[in-house]
Formats: C-alpha cells, structure tokens, sequence
C-alpha cells in the first residue's frame, strides 16, 4: 500500500520529535521535517531548536508552515494565556490544552506529504495524556485520510508507551537532549513551571540515571 519511504516529520525542537528524528534516520527513512507556527508563543524557540538539531546532519531544509492566527480561536499557555497557583499536573495538563492541535498539525502535514509524494506522516507523541495522543485518534485519522485524500502511513512508535521507552531510544541513538527545547508558557527559556518543562526534566534525570 505504502509507496515509498518518504516521511514528514512535525518537528518541534522538543525531546519526544528529535528522538523520533534520530529513529526515523536509522530506519533509513527520508525525512521531511516540518514546524508549524499556529501562533504559540514557544514558536521562536521551537524553530531555532529544530534547525540546531538539523544542522548536526547536514539537513538544511526545515518547511515552515505560518498559521499563526490559529492562537486566536486557541486556549492555554501556548496562546499566552498563563494559569495562576497550580500545584498539579492535572491543572497543568488542562491549562496547556490547544483544541485539536494534533489534529490540525497532522493534517497540514498530510497536505505537504501529498504534495511531495510522500506515503508517510511522523508525530513524536508519547504516553496518551489527551484524547489526541492515542493510538484510537491516530487510526481514526489514518481511516479519515484515506477517505478525504489517500492512504498515509502514520509513524507514532511511542504512542501509548511509557516515558522510558524514549529515553533508552535516546540513549541507544545518542540523540543530543541538551539541544532540545520542551515548554508550553515561555520562547527563549524553560519557564520550569509547566508540565512540559516538569516532564522534560524527569525526562533528563531519567536519561543521566539510565546512561550511567
């Protein structure tokens, strides 16, 4: 069914899709890594962080997509809407939520992947914190691609998988963490207040712990 090897990858400069990076390369995929800017105020970082870890292969065409009026009918962190005194995960999980997000990212991406002729979409989600990381979301899309454009091959190795799963992928490709960028409040630093910052750190300790 599937073609060819060709890949769009939604990259964000992140842990879980730079891992999935260095996955895709040695599988010996042709990657077509793809940011999209839907208005998040992370975007300038994420970017910057993505083409960082690019250069280290010599990968000098990062696609970037400019939807950024997206943020105005978005909600949460990532749109510039700060939460005040949460003290759990949970609250954080719920305040960082953008409707649709991997919905819309995924479809954006399936449009550059037709147009490039490439049978393949690569999304770097883990665990299933939300209704759209799962592995059901993934295959309903999967089943509304293939009525609405043509069938895709959605490449999601970590869905529905625990944390460390990645960190031992990391470890075994010896991915570059430190050049990574994870949070959903603040562009040019960690704010270490978000769960993306908090996950990112067990993330690190877990990768120091495991290595050594």
């Amino acid at each position: 069914m599937y073609q060819n090897n060709r890949v769009v990858l939604l990259l964000s400069g992140g842990i879980d899709s730079t891992v999935l990076l260095y996955w895709l390369i040695k599988e010996k995929y042709e990657v077509f890594p793809l940011i999209i800017n839907y208005g998040q105020v992370t975007y300038n970082s994420e970017y910057q962080h993505s083409v960082n870890i690019l250069n280290d292969f010599k990968m000098k065409d990062l696609y970037s997509i400019d939807v950024s009026q997206l943020s105005k009918i978005g909600k949460g962190a990532l749109t510039g809407q700060y939460p005040d005194d949460l003290t759990s995960n949970e609250e954080w999980y719920d305040k960082e939520f953008f409707p649709n997000r991997n919905l819309i990212l995924l479809t954006l991406a399936s449009n550059y992947a037709y147009k490039i002729n490439a049978d393949n979409l690569a999304i770097g989600l883990v665990g299933d914190s939300y209704r759209d990381t799962s592995m059901d979301f993934l295959n309903s899309f999967k089943d509304c691609l293939e009525k609405s454009l043509i069938p895709m091959h959605i490449i999601a190795p970590f869905t529905e998988k625990k944390r460390e799963e990645v960190i031992k992928q990391a470890i075994d490709l010896r991915v570059p963490l430190n050049k990574t960028f994870s949070c959903n409040a603040l562009s040019g630093r960690h704010c270490q207040l978000c769960n993306s910052c908090y996950e990112r750190q067990v993330s690190l300790n877990m990768f120091f712990t495991l290595e050594h």
